[in-house]
């Protein structure tokens, strides 16, 4: 048994080497981008500094990372991300899925949420938190609004495996498949 285990983790860490395969979509052009489950139309793409440049989407054109080509490096290190935010000239919640530049030690998250100008959940609670005390004892309640806030809708997402910017779900990698394997079987 040992000896099918090796072959099958260096076919692992060979399929590793290829690009990330991510979704590719904005719900404001596609409204199944949103919901993923809903059509299986969309499919991962391999993502790739050509298939980068092709994105003409607000949320990506307001998050995307410079890439400086000196030649060296044909195929940088990509990650899929996730983006669910407000759009400030339609005021539509918009979802939108796409490969991005892996930031190394940046936040990219953090950077856009800077740029869309929404506050991190710790200074959201420090803002409810004065709002309450303010209103404490003027009989004042909070101001129903159905219209769901820019910092309510925001969600953003980076994630290094294939398709993982998809629907909610559970992946594992053929390592860790046969890692499983190997435990079990007491190899």
């Amino acid at each position: 048994m040992p000896g099918i285990l090796l072959p099958l983790a260096l076919l692992a860490l060979v399929s590793n080497g290829a690009a990330i395969r991510c979704y590719v979509c904005d719900s404001s052009d596609n409204p199944s981008c949103a919901d993923l489950g809903s059509n299986s139309s969309i499919v991962a793409e391999e993502c790739t500094l050509d298939k980068m440049k092709s994105l003409d989407t607000w949320l990506f054109d307001l998050n995307k990372f410079s890439y400086f080509d000196n030649g060296a490096n044909k195929s940088p290190l990509m990650n899929c991300q996730k983006v669910v935010a407000k759009d400030p000239d339609t005021r539509k919640v918009v979802t939108a899925r796409f490969c991005q530049l892996d930031t190394g030690d940046s936040d990219a998250c953090e950077i856009l949420r800077t740029k869309l100008r929404i506050p991190s959940p710790e200074e959201r609670e420090q803002r409810n938190r004065n709002q309450n005390k303010r209103r404490k004892g003027h009989g004042q309640d909070a101001e129903e609004d159905d219209e769901i806030s820019a910092e309510d809708a925001f969600f953003c997402g980076i994630c290094k495996s294939h398709r993982c910017n998809g629907a909610a779900a559970v992946t594992l990698s053929l390592a860790t498949i046969l890692a499983m394997i190997a435990l079990q079987l007491g190899c």
